[in-house]
């Protein structure tokens, strides 16, 4: 389903199918997904095209660049760590590529959006919400609608802490795909109200491919492209 296609050429699935067929001179696009249909017209000499996951928060219009993640509280003791696997959505990006420069023509997805605030009305942040369950292993996915999140969380501080909550930044949100979709990442606990996540820049399996960030295809630019974490100040829980 994931990869590099020429075109013309055609995929359907059970939920969502993708068709770039000639049309005089041009190429007609046409998707259709949850009974939406998306039809464009290609001007291209270069046929090629890379159909791949990325981040979601992209639908329905950009309202966040905050992943949430909500789970059944793990209870972690001090100076301590432990790894568990989660899920997060997904959405499927189109990128029609040339001299290396890459266009998001599409990005769509099966699963409905949710929206939540992570933090006070005052000084927190809109967040995509996503509801998983918490597992010591990697388990099955449909990799068209979730991906693995393989999360070591690191109590650095004294005391017990409850966590149910994870809040990443999509602007360095490295998702990798292969039989499954998948990212590695890390949680920092300071204290019972403060911790910082971050996604890493590799997979938790060998010979995986690392997706274009629809980022980079909208030409977005980094605030701080050194600081590649979120810091959660409004609690874990």
């Amino acid at each position: 389903m994931y990869g590099r296609f020429n075109y013309p050429c055609r995929h359907a699935g059970k939920v969502f199918s993708i068709s770039i067929e000639r049309d005089g001179n041009f190429f007609r696009y046409r998707r259709e997904c949850r009974q939406e249909c998306v039809e464009k017209i290609i001007a291209s000499a270069d046929p090629t095209i890379f159909i791949h996951p990325v981040e979601p928060i992209n639908l329905p219009k950009e309202v966040t660049r905050y992943l949430e993640i909500v789970f059944p509280p793990v209870i972690i003791e001090p100076e301590s760590k432990k790894t568990v696997f989660l899920t997060f959505p997904l959405e499927i990006g189109v990128f029609l590529t040339a001299k290396d420069d890459y266009q998001l023509l599409d990005v769509f997805s099966q699963c409905l959006s949710k929206y939540s605030l992570y933090g006070s009305p005052d000084d927190g942040v809109i967040t995509r919400y996503h509801e998983s369950a918490v597992s010591e292993s990697c388990g099955e996915t449909d990799p068209a609608c979730e991906g693995v999140l393989q999360l070591e969380i690191r109590n650095t501080s004294r005391g017990w802490v409850e966590v149910s909550r994870a809040v990443f930044e999509s602007y360095f949100m490295p998702i990798y795909f292969g039989d499954i979709v998948a990212m590695s990442g890390e949680m920092v606990i300071f204290s019972k109200t403060i911790a910082e996540t971050r996604i890493f820049e590799r997979p938790f399996r060998e010979g995986m491919e690392r997706a274009i960030p629809a980022i980079k295809a909208r030409k977005l630019l980094l605030v701080d492209v050194e600081k590649k974490g979120f810091l959660m100040d409004h609690g874990m829980g």
